[in-house]
């Protein structure tokens, strides 16, 4: 019997229409280059910035491309500390962020910041707190764990009204929820929408100054050095920017959610009080169902999650969440099998402990 691919939400299969739209430029031309092969490939590029930058409610002269959400996340946290001349040396983390953003800390310790993780609630949203001379704000549209929304518009009102700049991941939340218009700085991926790894976005609203963490050729108006990776660029302005999840409910007997209210659709993330979720991840593989957990170390074993740590939840808590994460390719039919798998296997484990 097929495989069912429930992990969506660290990537998505590529789209076929997506897959086609690359094959042309596999072999182009440097984009920089002023011969036909240049121009071709430059003119791929322009296109699908446009259709990005439109699905993203920014301007086109506003998006940039990088090589995904991490680098993203990273140009907009790091240069903009780079590129800030205010006198305010506060810059403000939500405690649940994706690594790619909690870890730029030591870098902006380093550039003379103070850091300052802001506080999450029970199902890992960051709570409001005084934004006083703060420069900057990350809070992410959507947890990418557990599914958890965050109020984006809100957030930047708040951040807005302490004269900061407001920076949301929105790579889980990308062509599934509009981004707030007053969100000054927004990073995406291609990959979680059935686009190519490797290829993400970042929007900053006129007046935001981004310095550059990679200098070079002075490509993408000259705050990220390099030469644009054009077959995936083009793939990702095929994505159908349209696409919502699938609303697939997953039955789960004996597992606890962790968000009960406002969570991106297709993202089903559940504890299994007394089960592991390395074990219980194991045997789902074994048994065709592909699925995830918290961060993984290098060792490859699993570390508790830094989300539900952060919201309050003990050590082995936190190492039994489970997410699973529907897609464009998803069905009903794959999602009732895999509820029923799931409950059989828990049982098991369960079973075993007594």
């Amino acid at each position: 019997m097929n495989r069912i691919y429930l992990d969506h939400a660290a990537t998505s299969p590529l789209r076929p229409e997506v897959r086609e739209a690359m094959l042309p430029w596999l072999d182009s031309g440097n984009a920089s280059s002023q011969h036909a092969e240049g121009r071709a490939a430059r003119q791929a590029i322009d296109i699908a910035r446009e259709r990005v930058s439109r699905a993203m409610g920014f301007e086109f002269a506003e998006t940039l491309f990088t090589s995904g959400g991490t680098e993203a996340a990273n140009l907009a946290i790091i240069g903009f500390a780079l590129g800030y001349e205010g006198p305010r040396r506060r810059i403000l983390l939500g405690a649940s962020e994706h690594h790619c953003v909690l870890e730029t800390a030591p870098m902006l310790r380093r550039l003379g910041f103070s850091v300052e993780l802001i506080p999450v609630d029970r199902e890992g949203r960051p709570e409001f707190v005084d934004l006083t001379d703060a420069a900057l704000v990350s809070v992410m549209h959507a947890n990418n764990e557990t599914g958890a929304i965050n109020d984006a518009a809100a957030w930047a009102e708040r951040v807005h009204a302490a004269g900061a700049a407001y920076h949301a991941d929105c790579v889980q939340t990308f062509g599934k929820l509009p981004i707030p218009s007053a969100v000054d700085i927004a990073t995406v991926s291609a990959h979680k929408l059935g686009g190519p790894k490797g290829v993400g976005a970042i929007g900053f609203r006129a007046g935001i100054k981004l310095k550059p963490l990679v200098t070079g050729g002075g490509q993408e108006r000259e705050v990220r050095g390099g030469t644009e990776n054009t077959a995936n660029i083009a793939g990702f302005g095929a994505v159908p920017f349209d696409f919502v999840n699938p609303k697939l409910h997953l039955d789960l007997p004996g597992g606890v959610p962790t968000v009960t209210s406002d969570r991106l659709p297709g993202i089903f993330h559940v504890r299994f009080p007394g089960v592991q979720a390395e074990s219980l991840l194991i045997r789902l593989d074994r048994e065709g169902i592909s699925a995830s957990a918290g961060a993984a170390c290098s060792s490859g074993s699993l570390e508790a999650s830094h989300v539900l740590l952060a919201a309050g939840y003990s050590e082995a808590e936190a190492r039994e969440g489970v997410r699973f994460s529907t897609g464009w390719n998803s069905t009903a039919e794959e999602v009732d099998r895999a509820g029923r798998l799931v409950s059989d296997v828990v049982a098991e484990i369960q079973s075993r402990r007594k």
